[in-house]
């Protein structure tokens, strides 16, 4: 895998990062992206892994020039082709825009359009920006160090940690049943010896 340098307009924070499939059925692998805030409050996609390999850019890519490019087709209601979205880039590596399709794909912002591997626009870009600064705003960050991959996620979503309202009530309720156990065993003990003496 060979990436391109990153750049970034202004100090941007990840908030939020994902594993997922490619669009085209001959891509091999997944690839991982993140969301990011800048200081000004633009929120930001890029790509930050391909496991594929390939050629890509992990350029810092503004929601409002991605919207510049889909506007027209916003107003029109008609599908577009997914090279479109290559001028949203500087660098022009050719994995781009396809990369890109499947990130507004996934958050929601592209529909499959007709043919299926064209896009329409979506759900309201202006309310799901707003969503992230929010998100921003509340603290919510990608962890640093923490390489996220299509495998390990699915790890992470099968190991769940029990919560601590169960372990407290199953620990309860054993100190519960042992205390019952033991009076049990007392009556039992009372009643052999009450026998005994009776005899």
């Amino acid at each position: 895998m060979t990436t391109t340098p990153v750049t970034s307009p202004e100090p941007i924070t990840p908030i939020d990062q994902h594993t997922i499939p490619k669009l085209s059925p001959r891509a091999i692998g997944a690839m991982t992206y993140q969301i990011g805030v800048g200081e000004s409050g633009t929120v930001y996609l890029a790509v930050t892994a391909n496991e594929g390999g390939g050629y890509f850019s992990r350029e810092w890519v503004p929601l409002p020039r991605l919207l510049e490019q889909v506007g027209i087709y916003l107003e029109m209601r008609e599908p577009f082709p997914t090279p479109v979205l290559r001028t949203a880039y500087v660098n022009r590596s050719i994995n781009n825009a396809g990369f890109l399709a499947a990130i507004l794909r996934h958050v929601g912002l592209l529909q499959p359009g007709e043919p299926p591997h064209w896009h329409v626009v979506g759900e309201d870009w202006t309310l799901w920006q707003a969503t992230q600064q929010q998100r921003y705003a509340a603290g919510e960050r990608v962890e640093i160090g923490v390489k996220v991959t299509a495998s390990n996620a699915r790890k992470r979503s099968r190991t769940r940690t029990r919560p601590r309202q169960a372990v407290n009530a199953v620990s309860e309720t054993n100190e519960t049943n042992n205390a019952s156990e033991a009076n049990d065993a007392s009556d039992a003990s009372d009643a052999n010896e009450t026998r005994e003496t009776a005899a």
